[in-house]
């Protein structure tokens, strides 16, 4: 948790040196609304720690700010039903959230005008963490601090339209804890693959 705040610190820092390099001529906004799936959860939470190997419904949208080689994205994703399967039939609702704001590294733009543009993306930001019992005797209500890292590639069919594909692993920053809902910490894992409607503004 002490080396978080540093973390926080290089990523801030590292994103506006890559404002600096965004040339405003070749830079431009893309908006990318998603459907896709999360799967390979782990986590520390006793009550639903059999639950998260099974693949979730994901939803969202992120926005990119990109240029030549650099960007910065902020992004957005929900999953409903996270904790809840064949093992957890106590478990009536539950979700999870991430926000995060990231750095992009993209396939310089000139060498992917006609075709596929890759990335990679990190960053670091929050996940909210909920789970319901019927009982109401273990109910889950968890912000963490979060990281992700991943990579996608995007293809633009017409100036302004495309489909992006994107595959991301999300973490949370342990945090510990004495209230006996987890093990140890605070602690939740998952892999989010997803397909974007891609808008070029």
């Amino acid at each position: 948790m002490r080396r978080s705040p540093f973390v926080l610190r290089t990523l801030l820092t590292i994103g506006f040196i890559c404002l600096c390099f965004i040339s405003a001529s070749a830079a431009e906004w893309q908006l990318k609304p998603f459907l896709g799936a999360t799967y390979g959860g782990n986590t520390s939470f006793v009550l639903v720690k059999e639950s998260t190997g099974h693949s979730h419904l994901n939803f969202g949208a992120n926005a990119t700010f990109l240029g030549e080689v650099f960007g910065v994205e902020g992004d957005f994703g929900h999953t409903r039903n996270f904790f809840q399967g064949p093992e957890q039939p106590l478990v009536v609702d539950s979700g999870v959230t991430t926000v995060t704001g990231n750095i992009v590294v993209a396939l310089p733009r000139h060498l992917a005008q006609y075709t596929l543009r890759p990335y990679l993306v990190g960053g670091a930001g929050l996940m909210h963490i909920a789970a319901d019992d019927q009982q109401g005797v273990l109910p889950i209500s968890s912000t963490l601090k979060a990281m992700d890292l991943g990579a996608g590639v995007t293809g633009f069919l017409t100036k302004h339209l495309g489909v992006t594909w994107d595959v991301r692993y999300f973490r949370s920053i342990d945090r510990t804890i004495e209230n006996g809902q987890s093990v140890g910490s605070e602690h939740l894992s998952f892999w989010r693959a997803n397909m974007a409607v891609a808008i070029r503004l």
